[in-house]
């Protein structure tokens, strides 16, 4: 893909007073430096959806998602750099003012189309072609877009890793990550933070889409669901980007962070681990977030 892509993307250690009491190391691999406005899993899973584009298969591109969606935006962005005519499906009714994450996908020269969401619901939202249209569902969440997650893992050197954590949306991401592993035989344990409500949810999502099983998942470090926060989380990005300058969003990477934090507090990770974090992009979740919370002075 051409364009300005930071591909292998960076890895560094942060180190914290929490790292440092729990006796811990934790690498960050930086996929949120892939590209300014791509979120970087992401693209990820765009470049895997997009790895066999040709002009002569399909004209263009539909995808779907919400109007704060990091999808949408990551798909007009890259749509622009591959000159592919895009459209996005939005859940819910045409605003009067469209929010900032829907004006830069408009910049980006995207068509948005605002859809009931009973009309949504009914939608087939499942990947394809169609007359020329190459469909993506929401979130890039398909088998194509495993594929391009599978990369990440790929990216690093893991002989000297015990455990590795990715927050979880739609479980594309960790599926990919979980189908590399297999591939190598590679015994790093691989653990997801789900960021919305459900007991299961991702657990159920990625045997079912993907056919992967036996991967850890955490789902009760949601605080309240999905795009949903807490003065505790809050304050735990706060306090992380004061002591790495490594911002977190509050909706991924924030609560991914925060359920490391709280598992070496009640000592479900021993001393001495060596810990890979995802950072998986997704800064504009604050776009939706900074006139509601409050933060320590």
């Amino acid at each position: 893909m051409k364009g300005h892509i930071n591909i292998p993307s960076p890895i560094s250690e942060i180190s914290t007073s929490w790292t440092r009491q729990f006796g811990v190391q934790i690498f960050l691999k930086r996929d949120d430096l892939i590209h300014p406005i791509i979120s970087g899993n992401k693209w990820r899973k765009l470049s895997g959806i997009l790895a066999n584009y040709d002009k002569n298969t399909y004209e263009s591109i539909t995808t779907y998602g919400g109007a704060y969606s990091n999808h949408l935006l990551a798909s007009a962005a890259v749509c622009s750099i591959q000159q592919i005519p895009c459209k996005a499906i939005i859940r819910g009714e045409s605003p009067s003012e469209l929010n900032p994450i829907l004006k830069m996908c408009k910049m980006y020269g995207m068509e948005l189309e605002f859809v009931s969401r009973n009309t949504y619901q009914k939608r087939n939202r499942k990947t394809g072609i169609f007359d020329c249209n190459l469909f993506i569902p929401e979130g890039g969440a398909c088998e194509e877009g495993t594929l391009g997650c599978m990369d990440i893992l790929g990216e690093v050197d893991l002989s000297n890793i015990h455990q590795i954590y990715v927050p979880c949306g739609t479980g594309t991401t960790l599926a990919g990550m979980a189908k590399y592993l297999e591939s190598k035989n590679h015994e790093a344990k691989l653990n997801g933070v789900q960021v919305l409500k459900g007991d299961g949810y991702i657990e159920n999502e990625i045997n079912s889409l993907y056919g992967v099983t036996g991967i850890n998942i955490y789902d009760h470090f949601h605080c309240g669901g999905y795009a949903k926060t807490t003065d505790d989380l809050i304050s735990f990005i706060q306090d992380f980007m004061k002591q790495t300058g490594v911002l977190l969003d509050p909706i991924y990477n924030g609560k991914m962070m925060f359920a490391v934090y709280k598992l070496l507090d009640q000592g479900f990770i021993n001393r001495g681990q060596r810990i890979l974090a995802i950072h998986t992009g997704g800064m504009t979740g604050w776009f939706g977030k900074f006139n509601k919370v409050s933060f320590n002075e």
